[in-house]
């Protein structure tokens, strides 16, 4: 169980990661905000003692992807609401990057976390592989095969781009 101070610090260092996490995983903003309130509560009311701020960060990570799990598990899930991406004013090719972000939604969960961490995280495999608890190799598989999905359903911008 955690302070408030130490409440507030967490919530100002993984509140935006938590929620993008979230939604990458569910599609919606509403969603994404019942995660990461509770993810919250619980990191109040349950949380283990950490070692450092690593520590915290995989627990965070990994309970934020548990819970989203749980709730695709939960309840039929409708299909992405567009409107709630938010792209910079700069983006050009919108429709593109939201069929990748669709195409990424629909993978299996086990590929979705591992492109989520790798792509949108900068994330390491070795840091992926200590986060989800399993071994670099199946983190590099998942990778491969999450692309090999993606590469499949995306063949079309691909063919356009040659």
């Amino acid at each position: 169980m955690i302070c408030e101070n130490d409440f507030d610090a967490a919530y100002d260092i993984y509140g935006d990661m938590i929620y993008k996490i979230a939604f990458l995983y569910l599609g919606t903003v509403e969603d994404a905000e019942d995660i990461m309130q509770d993810v919250f509560v619980k990191l109040i009311t349950k949380s283990p003692k950490f070692k450092n701020d690593e520590h915290q960060k995989a627990w965070i990570i990994r309970t934020t992807q548990n819970k989203c799990i749980d709730r695709l598990r939960s309840c039929e899930r409708k299909n992405l609401n567009f409107e709630d991406f938010n792209f910079s004013a700069g983006e050009t090719d919108t429709d593109t990057k939201m069929d990748v972000i669709n195409k990424i939604y629909k993978l299996p969960a086990h590929y979705k976390s591992t492109v989520i961490l790798y792509y949108y995280y900068d994330y390491p495999v070795n840091e992926i592989a200590k986060t989800l608890k399993i071994s670099n190799s199946s983190v590099k598989m998942r990778l491969k095969r999450g692309r090999e999905i993606l590469k499949i359903e995306l063949e079309d911008y691909y063919n356009e781009a040659k």
